[in-house]
């Protein structure tokens, strides 16, 4: 089979590989589609040994001994490797299982290949009238931001400012708008991503050309109900901290691996009310829900899946991405 890997410097190596033999547990589905995603930046430029990709949909081809999940289903991929057992497990909420051995695509090897071999526990069942692309969206793009406006109980707020258009941001957008958030402000620096938010009902804010906060404060004063953090930088974290009313919330969805220091006033966040979410991926109960939010008409995804390119043109489907002006890119074997 076809399989790309990344050498590092940017280099993108697409290779004949065999196709892998699941054991007693696994299933090996054929890739369908690939999303890709900010958090391959690092291994892009430092190299990476597994076969990348980690936002993936497909159809199962082989079932081996144990597995629920027959011959012919189509499903998107559950990553963390989570152990099944425990009482997280059992509640649906593999992100948080303590004995997960890492994430699939990141400790194995993941979708950008024609095959791709997952614990059986890890398919998520996708409904027959959604497209792959739309399972794959499911996942890192309204999955991980879905969850932390759960959390968030974002149904509540009457205003938002998502900071960052990119994928997360741009689902974080859409689930708002699901489910009813009246006044949804978002920040970005690309033209392209504030036209896609605005068809959503959202009010654009060019970061680059306008100040956010004078924005925000003319017309909330005391700051919005809920902050959505979606580019995960030092700057847009204090962006949110300033930006938020007494008492509401922030979400941090953004990937942010550096030290966070608060270096503002204490009255604007030490005496005050704040809740401060920092949450992992999704359960999968929460798959189910978004998918019936699709079914059900009220979460619109045609917008979000934005390019397509075949995995002979990896290359070119990163390119893409990396110039800002593309919201979820596809790759598709």
């Amino acid at each position: 089979m076809q399989a790309a890997y990344f050498r590092g410097d940017g280099v993108i190596e697409l290779c004949d590989v065999p196709r892998p033999v699941p054991q007693p547990g696994e299933l090996l589905i054929r890739v369908a589609a690939n999303g890709v995603c900010g958090s391959d930046r690092k291994i892009l430029r430092g190299g990476f040994a597994h076969i990348p990709g980690h936002e993936v949909a497909g159809t199962v081809v082989e079932a081996t001994e144990g597995c629920q999940t027959p011959v012919g289903a189509r499903v998107a991929v559950y990553i963390p490797r989570h152990c099944g057992e425990c009482v997280y497990c059992r509640a649906g909420r593999g992100n948080l299982c303590p004995h997960k051995k890492g994430l699939l695509g990141w400790a194995t090897d993941g979708g950008y290949a024609e095959y791709m071999v997952i614990p059986d526990r890890n398919a998520l069942r996708l409904d027959d009238e959604l497209s792959f692309e739309q399972g794959v969206l499911l996942l890192d793009t309204i999955g991980t931001s879905s969850h932390g406006l759960r959390l968030a109980h974002c149904e509540a707020a009457q205003s938002a400012l998502v900071i960052g258009a990119g994928p997360v941001g741009m689902g974080a957008v859409a689930y708002l708008k699901a489910v009813g958030v009246p006044e949804v402000y978002v920040s970005d620096l690309s033209a392209y991503r504030l036209r896609i938010a605005e068809g959503y009902g959202a009010m654009p804010i060019d970061a680059g050309n306008e100040d956010v906060a004078a924005r925000i404060r003319e017309a909330h004063p005391y700051g919005v109900d809920l902050v959505v953090e979606a580019v995960g930088s030092l700057p847009t974290i204090w962006q949110s901290f300033d930006l938020v009313k007494p008492g509401g919330a922030i979400s941090l969805v953004g990937e942010y691996w550096g030290k966070v220091e608060l270096e503002r006033p204490k009255s604007e966040w030490m005496i005050n009310d704040i809740h401060l979410i920092r949450s992992f991926y999704f359960t999968i109960p929460e798959f189910y829900e978004n998918q019936q939010l699709i079914l059900d008409g009220r979460l619109e995804t045609a917008p979000l899946a934005s390019h397509s390119y075949p995995l002979v043109e990896l290359r070119a489907a990163y390119d893409a991405f990396l110039s800002g002006d593309t919201i979820k890119v596809m790759v598709t074997p």
